[in-house]
């Protein structure tokens, strides 16, 4: 009987734990997803400001720059966009946009920022392109640097939190 309480004990302590790490792996992706698609969009900006790329190329390019789940974004656009289904780069992107929400950790509002890219690229010169993407990867390293101070004052909570949490469950029970 005192073997199955202990086991007990241990499964609820290891059940809350394991989740507050979780969190804060969650917190540590998401500061790596929003840099690598900083850094793809740079990557973009170059093939299509200077090498004048087509934009269907430009996006496979920038997506195979970046690892998984943020290349995702870039992939799915270009292969929408040589469906050539008559999909528009902005519903192409739209539609990338909620894949990537389904296989990231990105919140909504990082979310909301990649959706201004929609209506601006494509759209205008090399010019306003470039006035573009500058603009973008300002907002993006301003994302980036709030969700990395987000980890650094969420992590050690949610990761030990989790086993605090689950001791103090098990107080409570015993």
């Amino acid at each position: 009987m005192l073997g199955l309480k202990t086991l007990g004990v241990a499964l609820i302590i290891l059940g809350f734990g394991s989740c507050g790490l979780i969190s804060a792996r969650i917190l540590e992706n998401r500061v790596q997803q929003i840099r690598n698609i900083r850094l793809a969009m740079g990557f973009l900006d170059k093939e299509i400001t200077y090498l004048h790329t087509p934009l269907t190329l430009a996006l496979e390019r920038a997506a195979q720059s970046i690892p998984y789940p943020a290349s995702v974004l870039f992939s799915e656009c270009a292969w929408s966009l040589q469906d050539r289904q008559g999909v528009t780069f902005s519903e192409a992107w739209r539609q990338s946009l909620d894949s990537l929400d389904n296989v990231s950790d990105l919140k909504k509002e990082d979310l909301q920022l990649l959706q201004s890219v929609a209506s601006q690229l494509g759209t205008s010169g090399v010019d306003e392109h470039q006035k573009f993407f500058r603009y973008m990867e300002e907002q993006l390293k301003i994302q980036e640097d709030k969700s990395r101070h987000e980890l650094e004052s969420g992590r050690k909570i949610r990761a030990y939190g989790g086993f605090i949490l689950g001791s103090t469950v098990v107080l409570l029970l015993i």
